[in-house]
């Protein structure tokens, strides 16, 4: 479930909880204003300016001190017709998105030196690939003077000779022989350090973490924008779920809604389990029936300008929760709840968690589900708490680049203003049924086509946007009710 207490504020937490399937409770009827929320107007996003990729490069090389850095984008994939992801890393210091490129910085003497790698333009391979930037578009558009990517090794080589530390991006390799045995950057510099045996290697991706979880406004805007489209998503598999169709009927309508308004893509292998599959952390197969007793669960995520949205609703796919079903929903919501005073300037997750963790083991406790809120079981060499049956993992994480994105709070507490992407929202409006979601309040008809969000629109202030002197009034309205 996904939980952020102010529009410019995001975090994405999943929360797993025992669903048992019972008969459908009766059915109340619709509410005459649910579902129509639309995403926001906006104003068109502003793109990331390439001072601001500048200023994260110096920002990072200042971070790091004198030697030479290396940051490979993505290779080409397999086969032109297969798709292309740009490393996180990479795509965050220049906005780049062309396979097969590369990031050169040497720290030398006091000054900054800074190279950019590009395929060579080649119509011959445009026709089939489409049209490739090439060295001079490439440094137009970032302002870092740009090669073509055969010149990489010869350059690099040169740097390296009056250099005594390496920076790299990944974690080097133990065993540089072993290239069959690598990912596609650590075979970058498993080469490099086989030409220049002696070299200093120096894993920089901690540093490059630290600053990838501050959030810009142009990040949180684009982050916003994605779960915008995420919620939208969200609503219109609502409104149609039910009994009798198949998962994939619902991965391909939130799918849709994604590029209807503009995602690049999902950021992740989209989940839409019912029944039993509703209790795999990870399940994508996608392709069960949806019976009367069941509950649909959606872990979907828009990618919006690169940037990624992490979701996760619970529904029963008849209207109602069964007696059962809403017991277990009852004890999320107020772990949530509970995480959600904790939040505070300088809070960390451990805080958060252990909030929540002590609501689910009261809660599973109550329903004799385990022995005690206290109770542990023998897991190995250790005693384990028995709701740990249960939540086994933690209770969110960043988003940003990637859809798990280095998180502030793991490097100095969550903080105020724009420099977090990631809070906690309760998922009380996501809705506890199909026909009674709670939507933000407007009596004004849904339009019959949403626009696409990368048009005019403004930020939104409903149910997305928690503010503290609505929390109440929205408590009441969104609250689930017994069937």
């Amino acid at each position: 479930m996904s939980i952020h207490s102010s529009p410019c504020r995001f975090c994405i937490v999943t929360v797993a909880a025992l669903l048992i399937a019972a008969p459908t409770a009766a059915q109340p009827p619709a509410a005459s204003h649910a579902l129509r929320w639309q995403i926001p107007v906006l104003d068109p996003p502003a793109p990331i300016g390439k001072d601001e990729y500048a200023a994260r490069r110096m920002v990072l090389m200042d971070a790091l001190g004198e030697g030479v850095l290396l940051v490979p984008g993505a290779p080409p994939p397999a086969a032109d017709y297969l798709p292309f992801h740009q490393s996180a890393a990479f795509r965050y210091l220049t906005g780049i998105t062309e396979p097969g490129a590369a990031l050169v910085m040497q720290w030398s003497g006091g000054r900054v030196q800074e190279w950019l790698f590009v395929q060579r333009v080649d119509p011959a391979r445009e026709v089939w690939e489409g049209a490739r930037l090439g060295p001079d578009s490439a440094a137009a558009l970032t302002g870092i003077p740009a090669l073509t990517s055969d010149r990489i090794t010869v350059v690099l080589d040169s740097l390296l000779q009056g250099a005594a530390t390496f920076f790299v991006t990944a974690v080097p390799p133990e065993s540089p022989g072993a290239l069959a045995a690598l990912d596609y950057e650590q075979q970058v510099i498993a080469r490099t350090i086989e030409r220049r045996p002696g070299i200093r290697v120096r894993d920089a991706s901690n540093i490059l973490a630290g600053l990838r979880a501050r959030k810009s406004p142009a990040e949180l805007d684009l982050i916003r924008r994605a779960v915008y489209i995420t919620a939208a998503a969200h609503r219109e598999a609502m409104k149609v779920a039910r009994p009798a169709m198949n998962e994939f009927e619902i991965r391909a309508l939130i799918e849709y809604v994604f590029a209807r308004n503009g995602a690049e893509a999902p950021a992740f292998a989209s989940i839409v389990g019912s029944g039993p599959n509703t209790t795999t952390l990870h399940y994508n197969a996608d392709d069960r029936f949806i019976r009367d007793s069941d509950l649909l669960l959606m872990d979907v995520g828009a990618s919006y300008g690169g940037y990624a949205a992490d979701v996760t609703r619970t529904i029963p796919a008849a209207g109602g929760f069964t007696r059962e079903q809403r017991d277990i929903y009852e004890i999320v919501l107020a772990a949530q709840k509970a995480a959600e005073q904790r939040l505070r300037p300088g809070a960390e997750w451990q805080e958060l968690r252990d909030a929540a963790n002590g609501e689910i083991a009261a809660g599973l406790a109550r329903l004799r589900l385990i022995d005690s809120p206290d109770a542990t079981y023998d897991c190995g060499e250790q005693q384990c708490p028995q709701y740990r049956l249960f939540f086994m993992h933690g209770l969110g994480h960043g988003v940003g680049l990637d859809v798990h994105d280095p998180d502030i709070s793991s490097f100095e507490g969550f903080q105020p203003g724009h420099d977090r992407a990631r809070h906690l929202c309760p998922p009380r409006c996501a809705g506890p049924s199909r026909r009674h979601t709670r939507e933000p309040r407007d009596d004004r008809a849904a339009p019959t086509r949403a626009r696409p969000l990368r048009r005019h629109r403004r930020p939104h202030r409903g149910c997305l946007s928690v503010r503290a002197g609505r929390r109440r009034a929205r408590e009441r309205r969104c609250a689930p009710r017994a069937r």
